[in-house]
Parts: structure tokens; C-alpha cells; sequence
């Protein structure tokens, strides 16, 4: 079914069965029952190869909508290049991930980021791609938990993935364990320069 075609691509069950409901509704994509598979296919579309043809975006859009219809709250994240280029901002949504953002995130910085990290895992903390550094003035080394407006330091599952990751720091995380709120508005976050992926290196199956 199409529904099960859209969560094998790792989307929630939720969010698929949102994103069918969008494409059902006849004042926009009014798709029929048998086609809907078929439409979905369709903006999939090269998704073994990270080709995709619409699919992400729509599904990014669905659940924009369904988190604003909640009332989560917008959430900016400051972006400092390796490179020392000119910073640059994500847009968020009160608990994505920074991981959420960099895959699904519709708007320009999301679209730079996704140019800088691979999240080759999906989120699952078995590579450590998605590193950053968190920028000094939004870590407190002794907020175990992340609670409130700064970030602490890794746990320690965390921590032993990190161990793997491009020059780690004390101030290092993994973009899929960092969970943005209303108190993380602003926050500052700074991209290492280069990666480490397992998968490559060991012929690991990306899609855990």
C-alpha cells in the first residue's frame, strides 16, 4: 500500500498517513485510492540512490502543518561553516532534532546544511555524521539532560559514537540527540571540518 511504502522510507506512520490525507484531498493533489501508491512511487523517485522527487519536500511541508496546528513553537538555529564562511540560519520547530532539520527542513539553511551533513544513519546514533561542535557560550558542561536553554555534554551512548567522529571536543554532539525548544531559540552550533562515515569505510547497511 501506499501507506506502507511511505513509512519503509522512514517516515512515522503518523506523518505517512498525514502525507496520504494530503494526497487524497481533492482541493490540492486529489489522488484516487489506486493511484495513490503509484503517486507516491512517483515522488519518491530514485529514493535507493537519495534521489528524491518531491516526496521529502511534501512530507517536511505536512509536518510543518501538523506541528504548527499543535502550537509548537519556531525555532532558529545559528550555523558556523568549518571553513569560516558566513554563518548561516536553520529554521526549526519546537522537538525536531537538529538531524530532523537537516533532512526534512524546507527553507534555505536547511538546504545548506544538508551540503555539509551526511546524517547517514537516519538518526539512530550508529554513525557519527551529523557532529558538531555546540558554540561555548550555549554549553554548560554540568547540564546533564540538555534541560532548559543550554546543552550539556553527551550521555554516554552518546559519547561512544563521538569517540568515532572527526576530531571530537569536549563540546561535541550529535546532531540527532540535540532536540530544539522554545529555550534553545538562537543556539549556536559550529560544523567540524570533515567526517568520519562507518558505512563507508566498513560496508555498513545505512538503513538500520
Amino acid at each position: 500500500s501506499a501507506l506502507a511504502f511511505i513509512v519503509e522510507r522512514g517516515y512515522e506512520p503518523r506523518l505517512a498517513s498525514a502525507v496520504i490525507a494530503t494526497l487524497k484531498d481533492p482541493s490540492g493533489w486529489g489522488a484516487r485510492d489506486g493511484e495513490l501508491l503509484k503517486t507516491a512511487e512517483q515522488l519518491a523517485g530514485a529514493w535507493e540512490i537519495g534521489a528524491d522527487a518531491g516526496l521529502g519536500a511534501l512530507a517536511a511541508a505536512v509536518e510543518r502543518e501538523m506541528a504548527e496546528t499543535a502550537g509548537k513553537a519556531p525555532v532558529s538555529v545559528v550555523i558556523y561553516p568549518a571553513s569560516g564562511e558566513r554563518p548561516f540560519t536553520v529554521s526549526a520547530l519546537e522537538g525536531q532534532t537538529l538531524r530532523d532539520v537537516c533532512e526534512s527542513g524546507v527553507d534555505g539553511g536547511a538546504r545548506i546544511l544538508r551540503e555539509y551533513l551526511e546524517c547517514a544513519c537516519s538518526g539512530v546514533m550508529a554513525c557519527s555524521t551529523c557532529h558538531v561542535y555546540v558554540r561555548e557560550d550555549w554549553f554548560d558542561p554540568a547540564n546533564a539532560g540538555d534541560s532548559g536553554g543550554k546543552l550539556g555534554p553527551a550521555s554516554e551512548e552518546e559519547q561512544d559514537m563521538l569517540d568515532l567522529a572527526f576530531e571530537p571536543n569536549e563540546r561535541s554532539r550529535l546532531g540527532c540527540q540535540i532536540v530544539l525548544s522554545r529555550e534553545k531559540d538562537g543556539l549556536e552550533v559550529s560544523l567540524p571540518p570533515g567526517a568520519h562515515n562507518l558505512f563507508d569505510e566498513f560496508g555498513g547497511d545505512r538503513d538500520l
